[in-house]
């Protein structure tokens, strides 16, 4: 090998140190920048759980995970009660390209991460063959779901949602022989029909479809969310050919499921939705009947997605442009970089709620009752029956029950007032072969008059699940609810009592027992009409005893523009229960920004200028003291007692010690982490997502994956969702997490939505109370949670800067009441705010969301987290603090600032309430965790986690001491070299 020579050995040398010298400084500016977030990325924190502690743990909620799915999982169909299948069938055929690629998770923050169990494994586990030559051959035909590496958040919709299915024609891959060894092999036969969509999409309007070869065709007259013709070949095939066929739906979001009804020899339909990492282990148990089904949907489920009210204003297909928006947020040069190519958006986009309260059963139920379906006659029947396959609440069972109604605090022809309390008790009886779980559902029908208060003709009030019950065997269940639930939201007065605010109108009361939204029980008593004779207008809030008002609607709306657009220059019309033919919902043409709307389309320094009151006194900064809020991971005795009570007068003092740019340090930089705060006693904390797994998304470590949102909303059991709690809660503090993003309330507006899966259900009551019950389970670990997103984070087509419009009613009754049971009733204390707007106004930038309703109205103590703060502009810290959030998710690189005045004393006292919130969060849960200790049957003694060492830090340390130590060594050596041979004498000063 050639020498280098001298010269060329000193250039490649001077090169090397100037490579090393720059890479050392970027190190230590990263180290500067974002050296917590690495930190808390690697988590050296130690956590003291042993390691046969942990395993388990681990096991023991692999348990509860599966039991999640079993009880989560829908029976839609059993034709001649094929299911559940005999002990001698020990052998199945899998048809579907999807049983090789199965569908855990959705995609994007929300997911599941880590080793998942697929059906195939799980049928092995369970002990049953599958037809391996069917199998491989799906593998041969696509190894890969399309761009499942890149995920959602880095995809178009119409790419990551690609289906991928060979045709069953086609003998290339379904030969002759491998059909008819097949048929040989079992003549049972499973399909597996699969879906699966993500953070930063909806689902298309249209099929793309994938072949072997990556060649990508389009079905324009079917949407993502039919069966396609491969899929509709493939079950007509199947049931022609086999004795016992059963589909499997592993599905993200709601579908069109008409056909597996109407194919000739499709017998059953289960649908298990998205699995987790071991839920599939429950769905052999299922199909042979050791778990008798008894999940019930959490949606309306039609034969056609576009009866939707809500559907002309969704996807990609129902967003507005603003014609006059270059220039405007996010058109003036912005990046998108939520899709898989990045490039600058070139519109600023709107959804019109045109639809208002009339989503899911709302709508379907109350359209049946006005006569809109009686001219719907089609294969599948005759008005609401040709129009709707599976109500809300609808699931089957192995087994037979029959109600009786036992105790009734009320009787037909009552008379009730606001204050009164309802109750019904119900005896369940298994009167069938097979042990099961039964669901009890109450729902209401307020009286509606023409022109009058929108209403739906039958809203869910209550629900039960029973235990598990044998033949024979009876269970009373209770459901209770009060009068003032049944209050509708006037917003502009249409009774035309001089009131706005919720009401309960003059009239009578249908209280009914039913099986599903459409089915009311036929027993005895289990319909109750009760009277109340005068209109009764609240204006306070049931638990709080705050008034309630109008807070976003007209020209007193808090935020200055009506999040119906009334004074901004938009003429909406809104879907009425008076005419539904005329004012049915239709996308409109895209109109032009007003001037009011313009005005509020960014945060600026008049703005924050504009919040400054004169009345504020200046906040105390670096005051002496001692206070500690913790020590080596565990509360001090002031920790303890701040954790639970907000209004504790020793916060004053503790405040006064911080000094304003700790503060500013714990409220700008919110990113899977909060800082520590030496002068406090306050520990860095870590945050992670995610609803279903904790650390399911860009997290080293990370714990069991559940079943998504929407399976946990179908057990219909909120003693279930409390031990998920609890076992997320857990599992965060044994992997050293403080806290977790979750979980996610947002409704399913449309069957479309691409985080449908992280979200319940479409009703907000079920929603409310299955998360409320999850939350104060998580909080009795003390693990806290930022339910997410307030609010309306209901479609993520171009979510950044998305306007959302609707009616004061639609936001409160709708997408408000899930987290307002949160933080009444579930204790919540943390909130993420969400990317889209209210009206004119970013969510996480609302003063009537934050301050008037969530704080004011609702009486909730701790801290709302902007959602990922792609763009420091239109997410605006500043805009965050004035108008009541607390914690500034600013992103991985830490670069949160306050751009506009920070030296007025209204910005410090924010600021000094934002930290509050901040402390009280971690506190509040640490401390109810040993408030729950002292008096629980079954106690959790969260293990201590130590600070960890900052291995980034010492590393970049290390590497700027071996540079040092090289330069003086290399200096030493040059410096010898030049004085070699010369001699030294040591001299000292003369006298």
């Amino acid at each position: 090998m050639q020498k280098l020579a001298p010269h060329t050995k000193k250039i490649v040398r001077g090169v090397g140190c100037v490579l090393l010298i720059g890479v050392t400084i970027a190190a230590n500016v990263a180290v500067a920048k974002f050296g917590k977030t690495l930190n808390s990325w690697v988590s050296t924190d130690y956590v003291d759980v042993s390691t046969t502690d942990y395993n388990a743990r681990m096991a023991q909620d692999e348990k509860l995970a599966e039991e999640e799915e079993a009880e989560g999982a829908v029976l839609l169909q059993n034709k001649d009660n094929v299911l559940p299948f005999s002990k001698d069938v020990d052998k199945v055929n899998v048809f579907g390209w999807s049983s090789t690629q199965w569908v855990a998770s959705g995609s994007g923050s929300g997911q599941v991460a880590g080793k998942t169990t697929g059906l195939l494994d799980a049928l092995v586990d369970y002990g049953i063959s599958y037809n391996e030559e069917l199998t491989d051959m799906y593998k041969r035909y696509s190894s890969a779901r399309p761009r499942s590496g890149n995920g959602s958040l880095n995809s178009f919709a119409d790419d990551f949602c690609q289906l991928v299915e060979p045709s069953i024609q086609n003998r290339a891959w379904y030969t002759k022989s491998m059909l008819d060894n097949a048929k040989s092999y079992s003549d049972a036969a499973i399909v597996v029909i699969s879906r699966v969509a993500g953070e930063s999409i909806d689902c298309p309007g249209t099929q793309s479809k994938v072949s072997n070869t990556g060649y990508v065709t389009k079905d324009t007259n079917r949407s993502y969310l039919e069966l396609s013709t491969q899929e509709l070949d493939l079950l007509t095939y199947v049931g022609e050919n086999y004795d016992k066929v059963v589909v499997l739906v592993n599905s993200t979001n709601a579908m069109e499921l008409g056909p597996i009804e109407s194919i000739p020899g499709v017998d059953a339909c289960l649908l298990v939705g998205c699995t987790g990492s071991v839920g599939t282990k429950a769905i052999p148990k299922l199909l042979w009947g050791d778990v008798n089904p008894s999940g019930r949907t959490s949606d309306t489920y039609a034969y056609d997605l576009s009866t939707a009210a809500s559907y002309p204003n969704s996807g990609t297909w129902g967003i507005g442009t603003y014609t006059n928006s270059k220039g405007s947020y996010p058109a003036d040069g912005t990046l998108n970089g939520n899709v898989g190519t990045i490039s600058a958006y070139d519109g600023v986009s709107y959804y019109d709620y045109q639809e208002g309260i009339y989503v899911g059963y709302r709508w379907y139920e109350t359209a049946d009752e006005e006569g809109f379906w009686d001219s719907v006659d089609n294969d599948y029947g005759k008005g609401y029956d040709g129009v709707v396959q599976y109500p809300f609440g609808y699931g089957l069972s192995y087994t037979n029950f029959s109600w009786e109604v036992v105790d009734s605090s009320i009787e037909d022809g009552d008379t009730i007032s606001e204050d009164s309390q309802i109750s019904v008790t119900v005896r369940v009886t298994n009167t069938g072969q097979n042990a099961g779980k039964d669901v009890v559902e109450l729902y209401y029908t307020a009286p509606y008059y023409t022109g009058g208060i929108q209403k739906s003709s039958v809203e869910l009030a209550a629900f039960a699940k029973t235990k598990l019950l044998v033949p024979g065997e009876s269970q009373d269940v209770t459901l209770t609810f009060s009068a003032r639930d049944m209050a509708s939201y006037d917003c502009y007065d249409a009774n035309k009592d001089g009131f706005k605010g919720y009401e309960l109108d003059a009239g009578t009361y249908t209280i009914s027992l039913r099986h599903d939204a459409h089915t009311p029980d036929a027993t005895e008593g289990s319909t109750i009409s009760v009277e109340l004779p005068r209109t009764a207008e609240l204006t306070t809030d049931a638990t709080t005893g705050a008034t309630v008002e109008n807070r976003f609607t007209g020209d007193a709306a808090e935020d200055g523009v009506s999040i119906d657009g009334s004074n901004a220059g938009y003429p909406l019309t809104w879907l009425d229960r008076a005419s539904f033919t005329a004012t049915y919902p239709k996308k409109t043409a895209n109109r032009s920004m007003t001037t009011a709307v313009i005005e509020k389309n960014l945060y600026h320094a008049e703005d924050a200028g504009a919040a400054i009151k004169s009345t504020d006194a200046a906040a105390k900064y670096g005051a002496s003291g001692t206070k500690a809020l913790g020590s080596d991971g565990s509360l001090t005795e002031l920790g303890y007692a701040l954790g639970l009570d907000y209004n504790n007068p020793q916060w004053e003092s503790l405040l006064n010690q911080m000094s304003q740019a700790e503060q500013e340090d714990l409220v700008l930089h919110g990113y899977s982490n909060t800082a520590d705060i030496t002068s406090i006693g306050k520990p860095q904390t870590k945050e992670v997502d995610g609803p279903s797994q904790v650390g399911s998304f860009n997290q080293l470590k990370y714990g069991t994956g559940f079943s998504n949102g929407t399976v946990l909303a179908q057990t219909w059991n909120t003693e279930l969702a409390g031990r998920i709690g609890e076992a997320l809660g857990a599992e965060a503090s044994y992997i050293g997490v403080d806290g977790i993003y979750a979980p996610s309330a947002n409704l399913h507006r449309s069957a479309f939505g691409g985080r449908n899966y992280e979200y319940l259900s479409e009703d907000p009551l079920l929603t409310g109370k299955m998360a409320a019950a999850e939350v104060k389970a998580i909080k009795n670990t003390g693990t806290y949670c930022f339910v997410k997103h307030l609010i309306c984070n209901d479609q993520d087509t171009m979510r950044d800067g998305l306007y959302e419009w609707m009616t004061e009613q639609t936001l409160r009754e709708l997408y408000l009441e899930p987290f307002r049971i949160l933080v009444e009733e579930g204790g919540a204390t943390g909130m993420m705010s969400s990317y889209n707007r209210i009206g004119a106004v970013w969510a996480g930038g609302s003063k009537a969301l934050l301050s008037d309703v969530l704080r004011g109205e609702w009486g909730f103590k701790g801290a709302v987290i902007t959602d990922y703060a792609d763009h420091h502009t239109y997410m605006n810290a500043d805009q965050m603090l004035r108008a009541g959030g607390d914690l500034y998710m600013d992103g991985i690189m830490r670069d949160g600032t306050f751009v506009y005045e920070t030296t007025s004393a209204t910005f410090q006292q924010d600021l000094r309430r934002a930290a509050k919130d901040v402390l009280y969060v971690w506190l509040n849960a640490r401390a109810q965790n040993l408030q729950y200790n002292e008096t629980a049957e079954k106690t959790f003694v969260r293990p201590i986690k130590h600070a960890g060492i900052p291995i980034i830090s010492i590393a970049v340390g290390a590497l700027d001491a071996a540079i040092l130590t090289g330069a003086v060594a290399g200096g030493w050596r040059k410096w010898k070299r030049k004085h070699e041979g010369q001699e030294f004498v040591s001299k000292t000063p003369s006298e």
